[in-house]
């Protein structure tokens, strides 16, 4: 499967969105946004929120995480979210389109997790881009192996 991969998520610049006629980002939350159990982006992360908000592109968080865990991050930014999501099902993204009022193919899914994010915009029939974590361990190491491949990786 061909996926988009960054370093970061805030490489995917409004700009950059915009030029593929992306309108609305769905990403997850831990280890894309944020650090597990962290409630608040790091200052990278609340800048790029901020461009996305100055240039119309949309935000919404799509996690698997439980309700308390995804408010406590969200409700404070004021971004919206759909909690336990279903991830690799592609129910939850398409909830979100649903919520957010744009069409798959003006939508991209992002998260550090290939059997989990990015095959949920694949069923969902949204692009993605598969990101490296905010926290890196042995876990991730571990997964990244299993899941290379997997990947035909396009540097953004």
């Amino acid at each position: 499967m061909k996926v988009l991969v960054a370093s970061d998520i805030c490489e995917l610049t409004p700009a950059w969105l915009k030029s593929r006629g992306v309108r609305a980002v769905l990403a997850d939350l831990d280890n894309t946004l944020a650090g597990y159990s962290v409630n608040e982006p790091d200052p990278s992360v609340t800048r790029w929120m901020g461009e996305l908000r100055e240039n119309g592109v949309a935000l919404m968080v799509v996690s698997n995480a439980a309700e308390k865990r995804v408010a406590a991050f969200c409700e404070p930014l004021g971004l919206p979210y759909l909690s336990r999501a279903g991830k690799p099902g592609g129910r939850g993204l398409l909830t979100a389109l649903k919520r957010l009022r744009v069409n798959a193919d003006q939508a991209l899914m992002v998260g550090d997790q290939f059997f989990t994010d990015i095959r949920a915009g694949t069923r969902a029939g949204v692009r993605a881009v598969l990101v490296d974590p905010r926290v890196k361990g042995f876990w991730f190491t571990l997964r990244r192996k299993l899941e290379t491949p997997f990947i035909e990786g396009e540097r953004v």
